[in-house]
């Protein structure tokens, strides 16, 4: 069995990353996918014609002697094309919720979006899947009823202000997911992350379901700064995922 394809029946709820009583070495979150050190088909296949295609994309030609830009790609336009993709997939109806981040996840990695070396670093920032109860509302149904039940007091003064703040920035981050890589779009989902670690650490009082929809936002934030530029540069998610230990 292909250990990425089953991964949505591998995953279980909860912290992803943890270490064991015996103090062996801790789990990864590319081991726990089951995705560490394999390569799917579709990988195997992309490097056979990576290799076969060298000549050609040295001239710009394929083998019909036509000139064909899809081999000269860079790889910074091949990924934002693999993104803009994903996005068609699971964010252009706008009905993704809490209960679609495992296929997500799974889909990161199979078209490379998220590396192996980045999984390791979600697990380590404390990376979390809810546990999920029941159909949850979709992300920006969420949103919406949470502005709606903030703003009917008609005061929006500080702590009500701040959350309809996170709100917003959290609903435009899952507009844009299809320009993910983006500096602005990641750093924005970099803010919202922290901002709801914080928030969901607080002795503030929320219902079960509640708190599984915050976590789910978080994770997905988390997910979609992971996808920023900045981020695959200079591993900036490993410094702002920490904030998630304390």
């Amino acid at each position: 069995m292909n250990p990425i394809t089953s991964l949505g029946s591998q995953i279980n709820p909860g912290t992803i990353a943890g270490g064991n009583a015996g103090g062996a070495k801790s789990t990864s979150l590319a081991d726990s996918y089951g995705v560490n050190s394999h390569q799917t088909e579709a990988g195997s296949s992309s490097d056979k014609v990576s290799l076969s295609q060298s000549k050609e994309a040295a001239t710009g030609l394929n083998r019909d002697g036509i000139k064909d830009e899809s081999v000269s790609l860079s790889p910074r336009a091949a990924r934002a094309q693999k993104i803009e993709a994903m996005a068609k997939d699971f964010f252009s109806t706008g009905d993704f919720s809490v209960a679609d981040l495992p296929k997500l996840i799974q889909r990161l990695h199979q078209d490379g979006i998220l590396s192996d070396t980045q999984l390791n670093r979600l697990s380590e920032g404390g990376f979390e899947l809810p546990e999920v109860q029941g159909q949850p509302d979709d992300f920006k149904a969420f949103i919406q009823d949470k502005r709606k039940e903030l703003t009917a007091s008609g005061d929006t003064q500080g702590m009500t202000g701040v959350l309809i703040s996170l709100l917003d920035d959290a609903e435009s981050v899952l507009n844009q997911m299809d320009n993910a890589q983006s500096k602005e779009v990641g750093q924005q989902a970099t803010r919202v992350s922290a901002q709801l670690n914080i928030y969901l650490k607080s002795d503030t009082q929320m219902s079960s379901s509640d708190r599984e929809q915050w976590q789910g936002l978080k994770s997905m934030m988390q997910l979609a700064s992971s996808m920023g530029e900045n981020q695959q540069a200079v591993g900036m998610v490993n410094s702002y995922l920490s904030l998630g230990r304390f």
